[in-house]
């Protein structure tokens, strides 16, 4: 039985519940990497400022804020916790390799994610 029960825009149907447990919060985490600190409308303190960051030199100084800006983002969220972070620059952006406890299973997986600067777009 599921404990997190949840839907995805992305498919454009909203008629019944279609994610749930880890796939529920890991696409809530994208979800919150892809919105910008400042654009939900009553909570402005949600989401994050990686698609600022990622459009700057991968200098030392900006890979501490990505750092610091994915720990947090991961950390406003109960369901998760970080176990391990790496970040590396690739191609068209940054890819953060993030190893995550889901708290309620205690369960780990490792989910890569990518910050693409050419589009904006987190996947």
């Amino acid at each position: 039985m599921s404990i997190y029960r949840g839907f995805s825009t992305l498919e454009g149907e909203f008629s019944s519940p279609r994610l749930t447990d880890t796939e529920l919060i890991n696409r809530d985490l994208l979800n919150s990497f892809a919105i910008r600190k400042g654009e939900k409308v009553g909570n402005p303190a949600y989401g994050s400022s990686i698609l600022d960051l990622i459009m700057e030199p991968l200098t030392e100084e900006v890979k501490n804020l990505l750092i610091e800006e994915v720990t947090t983002t991961i950390n406003q969220d109960p369901r998760i916790g970080l176990k391990q972070l790496i970040l590396t620059e690739f191609n068209n952006g940054i890819q953060c390799e993030l190893e995550l406890v889901y708290v309620q299973t205690n369960q780990v997986e490792t989910l890569l994610i990518n910050f693409n600067r050419q589009d904006g777009t987190v996947s």
